[in-house]
């Protein structure tokens, strides 16, 4: 089935359905990691109260998510979707939907070490984490969207943009990891084991946006 064959067969009634269920789950999905954007600016302010709050919508928007994807697994086993088709949308939506449990599990563990004080240097990798992490799902999301309206090189591209992202991603963990071990002597060991593993669950989540645009390329380009 060529892209031409793929969308036509996308466009039938219950088909394309099922791909607006998809985007439904994708817009909560990308709404975790947009709104752990706003989680981390108030944990840098320590403001508990705020991050505890914004955590909360993080969570429901996760829920949320868990629901549809559920739908959509229904959905794909009841109808008529080519095997390969099937397969790609359904490893798809549970990689997405693995980021979104990511991005929370990512910002509790923060949560439970806000009251601490880290080195400025730590602090500004995980907000360019954070930032970039954001620009990454948004060009995902762009990518999802229009991968039917765009030519084959702009999608491409697009995809390209979040590969970028993933491997910046990917240096400033290594570069917080070292900022860990080598500036941080007044950071309780525990507090700096809890730090890791939140960027690390942030860190997977930018992997796994990865692994859903490169979904995208098998479905649209190939």
């Amino acid at each position: 089935m060529n892209q031409k064959e793929l969308k036509s067969w996308l466009s039938r009634r219950r088909e394309s359905r099922i791909l607006d269920r998809i985007r439904e789950h994708l817009v909560h999905v990308n709404n975790t990691i947009l709104k752990a954007m706003d989680f981390f600016q108030f944990w840098l302010k320590k403001d508990e109260s705020a991050a505890t709050h914004i955590f909360d919508l993080i969570h429901q928007e996760e829920k949320t998510a868990d629901a549809i994807e559920a739908e959509i697994v229904q959905m794909l086993s009841e109808g008529e979707t080519p095997d390969y088709v099937r397969t790609d949308l359904l490893n798809f939506i549970r990689l997405a939907d693995k980021a979104a449990g990511g991005i929370k599990r990512g910002c509790d563990n923060l949560l439970l070490i806000i009251n601490h004080t880290y080195p400025e240097t730590i602090q500004n990798v995980i907000k360019e984490i954070f930032d970039k992490l954001t620009k990454e799902s948004v060009s995902f999301f762009e990518a999802f969207d229009n991968m039917f309206k765009l030519s084959k090189e702009q999608l491409k591209d697009k995809i390209t943009e979040v590969d970028l992202m993933e491997s910046e991603i990917d240096k400033l963990y290594k570069q917080m990891k070292y900022e860990i071990a080598y500036s941080t002597e007044n950071v309780p060991a525990g507090a700096l084991i809890i730090l890791d593993h939140a960027i690390r669950d942030i860190e997977e989540v930018s992997d796994l946006l990865e692994d859903c645009a490169d979904l995208i390329r098998s479905i649209a380009i190939l």
